[in-house]
């Protein structure tokens, strides 16, 4: 599953949407980006700060450690519930196999086990949900400030508003009209 999400991140990376003046240089620049912060993360970002304009003054390492410790937090909380999870279940075994012999949590009956069991697996699972989710938003984050940086914002850039007259199917109606034309 998680080869799957990276492997749809690089081909989605592939049909980026560029402003149709850009040069396969700019392109390029950011699909290593999104490439490099699918491998790693957190390197897509300091491939950014290479290639940003010198007049940005933004130095991007500041985001690293909020990446690894995001990542990092969510790795130790999958491990954490995991863990408990497998002590409830082999407690719930040992009942089941010993006839309702506690081995380590005496306090509790079989069917609080159960719902602890549930909890810690519902924890895990969002745990997952989040480490994918922390891992996903740092490769956007590469792919869109490589885009920002690598956006024109030129004098060249424009937007005219003129009106047109246009002509129906039967050419007895002629409506005036609004034309916006966009100019890259």
């Amino acid at each position: 599953m998680f080869r799957f999400i990276i492997y749809f991140f690089i081909l989605l990376s592939n049909y980026s949407f560029c402003q149709l003046n850009d040069s396969t240089k700019q392109v390029n620049f950011t699909k290593k980006s999104t490439l490099m912060s699918c491998i790693l993360p957190g390197l897509g970002q300091c491939n950014n700060n290479k290639i940003r304009p010198t007049n940005i003054k933004n130095r991007l390492w500041w985001k690293l450690p909020i990446i690894y410790g995001f990542i990092g937090s969510t790795t130790y909380l999958i491990n954490f519930n995991h863990q408990e999870f497998k002590k409830i279940k082999n407690e719930r075994i040992h009942r089941r196999d010993n006839g309702n012999n506690p081995l380590n949590y005496p306090l509790y009956s079989s069917s609080d086990l159960k719902i602890i069991q549930d909890q810690y697996s519902r924890l895990r699972d969002l745990s997952v949900i989040s480490f994918i989710g922390a891992y996903v938003l740092q490769i956007i984050d590469a792919n869109v400030e490589a885009h920002l940086f690598l956006f024109d914002i030129s004098d060249n850039l424009g937007l005219q508003i003129k009106p047109i007259l246009q002509t129906g199917c039967p050419s007895s109606y002629i409506a005036p009209q609004l034309s916006i034309n966009i100019k890259l």
